[in-house]
């Protein structure tokens, strides 16, 4: 009974563990696969790799952003005085 309820941890805990470079090279592979012809294959995968990379760096930035005005909401904040 305690493993049935240990398993979903441990499973939760190591489907973590695949990095981002892994997800994308997966993710990348699994769409170019068809392709017959090897070179195209490549670019196909290399092409999907860098647009991967991409989205995530504009997806870091515009988290960093938010983060960034957020603190300046906080900072406006306190120097006006209002508390929580």
């Amino acid at each position: 009974m305690k493993f049935a309820l240990i398993l979903p941890v441990i499973l939760a805990a190591t489907a973590g563990c695949v990095t981002n470079a892994e997800f994308d090279r997966d993710r990348a592979y699994s769409k170019c696969e068809s392709i017959s012809q090897t070179t195209s294959r490549d670019r196909c995968i290399a092409d999907a790799i860098a647009q991967a990379e991409r989205e995530r760096a504009r997806e870091d930035a515009k988290d960093q952003q938010s983060q960034d005005d957020a603190e300046r909401r906080e900072l406006g904040r306190e120097i006006a005085g209002v508390k929580d």
